[in-house]
């Protein structure tokens, strides 16, 4: 009887040395296999995202919301910041400026103010002159820290905080990263 047992516990450690499988193997419960691409954040240091200033005007990539206050449309662009347009003339709309607030995703507005999302902060811009844009308020922390890409079913490189704050994401080719969603 303990040889018995003895024998059915050396096979037992005999199968279980025979596994290959690593944990860089299993892919996480109904994930896609990994193309090779995935998600990178960008960093920028806490006084380089609240830097937000008024620049030349650039072109539309990735236009958000749209805003219309008299003859100037306010067009998100998102993760970077707002172009102002100038549309007195419709049909030969002018650009303006870039108002470059580093993060932003969502704009709304009242009256002169626009509010925005400052990557981890609430700005609160006087518009009154939309050539001549002031940051009015500034409310530091309102939302939390990005953690993780705004997609599903991807893989992406866990955040490293040490390395400053996550200002938007990019996809890039690289060797299978550890963070999935």
């Amino acid at each position: 009887m303990k040889l018995n047992s003895i024998l059915l516990i050396v096979s037992l450690i005999g199968l279980i040395g025979c596994v290959t499988e690593t944990n860089d193997d299993i892919a996480p419960p109904g994930a896609p296999a990994f193309s090779g691409e995935g998600y990178r954040p960008i960093y920028l240091s806490t006084e380089e995202f609240r830097q937000v200033s008024t620049e030349a005007p650039q072109a539309l990539r990735k236009p958000g919301k749209i805003y219309v206050r008299g003859n100037y449309l306010f067009i998100n662009e998102l993760g970077k910041g707002i172009h102002l347009i100038n549309n007195t003339n419709p049909a030969a709309p002018q650009k303006v400026s870039f108002i470059k607030i580093p993060g932003n995703v969502d704009i709304a507005v009242k009256g002169n103010l626009m509010y925005a999302d400052n990557t981890r902060d609430f700005v609160v811009l006087n518009i009154a002159d939309p050539t001549n844009v002031k940051v009015v308020k500034r409310i530091e922390n309102a939302f939390p820290a990005q953690s993780y890409p705004p997609y599903r079913t991807i893989y992406f490189e866990c955040v490293d905080e040490s390395k400053g704050v996550v200002v938007g994401w990019e996809k890039v080719k690289m060797n299978r990263p550890k963070c999935y969603r």
